[in-house]
């Protein structure tokens, strides 16, 4: 997202009006978070109404305060279902399989959080729908993975009417276990931290399973609304995304911004500012897919030190480690030690 639309209504105010449930169920009321926050009531009364980051990121950090929950992101996703997501979770609803249901999703995320993009990846018998943001969060950010992470994993429970149990799911983040986490810990699918990436990972297995509420005529209806939204909200295709696709690991080693530019029909020069504008770079999004590619091949292969080294591009194993080092504040030899599955 442009750093410069964080002020642009953007996100649907249903999913303010989670939040403000969430401080509800805690004796706050929706008054008293509002009031806080500057933000008039009448702004909840049409459904179709959209916020600003700006204000969904106030809204949050009163509604913490007020509650004194800083687990409230949990409780938010822990509460919510899939038609809180309007359109697109009926388009999810109704597409063909769970892959389908999934790459819906993550095409139109910046019509629901703009602030965020995703993608699939397939290791093996292992899915992994991978998130980053795609502007500074702030201390918006860790309440936003935490319920943004535990709603994709009921989702994707909803999604194969309930074949996928919350405990064969695992969540990675990228930060250390919260001082609440244990408070919720018996609620939640199994978590992992420290893990370098934000991430959901499944059973591969699933993404072929097709849910009882499919229909393949509705879901491109769905699809031709998203595209619509994107004209009227004038929000382009997500480059971050794009680019994020464009660097998916392989033996061959990364693209470079001059390759990836020429996929995507543009220059070096264009592709560097349209990322500064969304508050990012071409290097940060190298060094987050290495990272996710390391990991993966730390906890999945067997490769040496070296091996995974050159097949991320450096130079030689030593810069390697001390890449990931600066991403995770271990080496990959403890990394593996403690987290290979």
């Amino acid at each position: 997202m442009r750093t410069d639309d964080l002020e642009k209504p953007t996100v649907p105010v249903a999913y303010a009006r989670l939040m403000i449930d969430a401080a509800q169920l805690h004796g706050v009321s929706a008054e008293a978070v509002l009031g806080a926050c500057g933000i008039a009531a009448r702004s909840f009364e049409d459904p179709n109404e959209r916020m600003s980051v700006i204000d969904i990121a106030s809204l949050v950090e009163q509604v913490i305060q007020l509650t004194g929950e800083p687990g409230i992101g949990y409780e938010i996703a822990l509460s919510s279902s899939l038609t809180s997501h309007g359109l697109m979770g009926f388009g999810m609803m109704t597409s063909s399989t769970l892959r389908d249901a999934i790459q819906l999703g993550t095409e139109f995320l910046h019509l629901r959080v703009p602030v965020l993009s995703a993608e699939l990846r397939v290791e093996g018998d292992v899915a992994a729908v991978s998130v980053v943001e795609t502007a500074p969060l702030g201390d918006l950010r860790r309440p936003l993975y935490d319920l943004f992470l535990v709603k994709l994993a009921r989702i994707g429970r909803s999604l194969t009417d309930h074949h996928l149990r919350l405990s064969e799911v695992e969540l990675w983040f990228d930060y250390d276990e919260p001082d609440y986490y244990q408070r919720y810990r018996d609620r939640l699918p199994p978590m992992a931290f420290d893990m370098g990436t934000n991430e959901l990972r499944f059973d591969a297995a699933l993404l072929d399973r097709r849910p009882d509420s499919a229909n393949p005529v509705n879901a491109r209806m769905v699809e031709q609304q998203c595209r619509l939204e994107e004209e009227q909200l004038g929000l382009g295709a997500d480059v971050v995304g794009q680019v994020r696709a464009a660097l998916q690991g392989s033996d061959d080693g990364y693209p470079s911004l001059g390759e990836v530019a020429d996929r995507l029909h543009t220059s070096s020069r264009t592709l560097k500012r349209h990322l500064h504008d969304h508050g990012t770079s071409f290097h940060q999004l190298l060094e987050a897919a290495r990272r996710s590619e390391a990991i993966r091949l730390l906890t999945t292969t067997a490769l040496s030190i070296e091996q995974i080294s050159g097949r991320l591009g450096y130079a030689d194993a030593s810069s390697f480690r001390r890449a990931f080092q600066g991403w995770t504040d271990t080496t990959p030899g403890n990394f593996r030690d403690a987290h290979r599955v």
